[in-house]
């Protein structure tokens, strides 16, 4: 999902893909051997399919699978009915008759709440399986704005939260315990929580919000679509921007509000107008500025919006 592993930002946009890719490796190799012109492999932990299952394997050497089924089971050592080639280095198998139907599903916990909804994926030749969780996101996203312009900064529930992602792999008669996202069920992983806020995105861009998430060492745009955005008097007005989790905000920390209004001559009229709002209940969520037209004095043509930790 992250655009690039030096970005550490987990906020997302749901209308965007959000994979996930999981990888099927149901027994590591750690010898490969020929057996009269057949391969034959030695699992790295003890075997429990049996003669006559269909497999598939994976070469190392030249990146193909090969595929076939077992013709004896002595202990960990297997011989199969593919033929061996000189060089051949097995690194993983696959048994499809053991684990007949095999899938990933995956479940998000949103906002706290255990998903009833999950996502389901088979496979390919290879085991790589991606997950797309944006669909459940977009459920949480489907709802009308719920802020009624009397605060001056408003937290958009309906459109932005937290989750986290687990998964497990199936086949036909299954129940496999849930895997958080970590990878460890005991002790349990931490849980990764990732931040999603209702958003379109250009497949060149991908789904990572990272320019529009502040940080301690870089500030970011406000969160909309416009060049310039445009603000008519006596309208409804608010921009939105991301208020990231940080470790930094208490009961006590406020958000300081500057704003700066000029007229068409690019002159500022009167002084800064500062306001301060607290910050506890608004961090990990999309947040919305919303701009008094009262503030406004006659003649102004732009103004300038700055919000930060105090």
């Amino acid at each position: 999902i992250q655009a690039s592993p030096e970005l550490v930002s987990r906020w997302v946009a749901t209308e965007s893909p959000n994979n996930f890719r999981l990888f099927r490796q149901d027994w590591l190799i750690g010898v490969t051997a020929d057996n009269g012109g057949f391969l034959e492999v030695t699992t790295s932990t003890p075997f429990t399919g049996a003669d006559g299952d269909a497999i598939a394997v994976y070469n190392a050497t030249n990146g193909a699978m090969y595929v076939g089924t077992i013709t004896n089971v002595a202990g960990d050592v297997l011989t199969t009915s593919i033929t061996f080639v000189a060089g051949m280095n097995i690194i993983y198998l696959n048994d499809n008759t053991e684990y007949g139907g095999y899938y990933f599903e995956g479940r998000l916990t949103i906002n706290d709440v255990v998903e009833t909804l999950t996502v389901i994926a088979s496979p390919d030749s290879f085991g790589y399986a991606d997950l797309d969780v944006s669909g459940l996101l977009r459920i949480h996203t489907a709802l009308g704005k719920i802020g009624d312009y009397t605060s001056q900064i408003m937290k958009e529930t309906t459109k932005s939260g937290k989750w986290s992602f687990e998964y497990r792999a199936a086949w036909y008669g299954s129940d496999e315990d849930w895997i958080p996202e970590g990878g460890s069920i005991s002790p349990p992983s931490d849980t990764i929580n990732w931040y999603y806020a209702e958003a379109v995105r250009s497949e060149e861009q991908g789904s990572n919000l990272s320019e529009y998430v502040p940080s301690d060492l870089n500030d970011a745009p406000f969160f909309n679509q416009f060049t310039e955005p445009v603000y008519f008097l006596g309208m409804p007005f608010d921009i939105s921007f991301i208020l990231p989790e940080l470790a930094e905000v208490s009961p006590a920390t406020l958000l300081k509000v500057t704003l700066k209004i000029y007229n068409q001559a690019n002159a500022q009229l009167g002084g800064d107008i500062v306001s301060y709002v607290a910050a506890d209940e608004l961090e990990g969520f999309v947040c919305s500025l919303n701009i008094d037209e009262a503030t406004i004095p006659t003649g102004a043509y732009k103004m300038t919006a700055e919000i930060e930790l105090t």
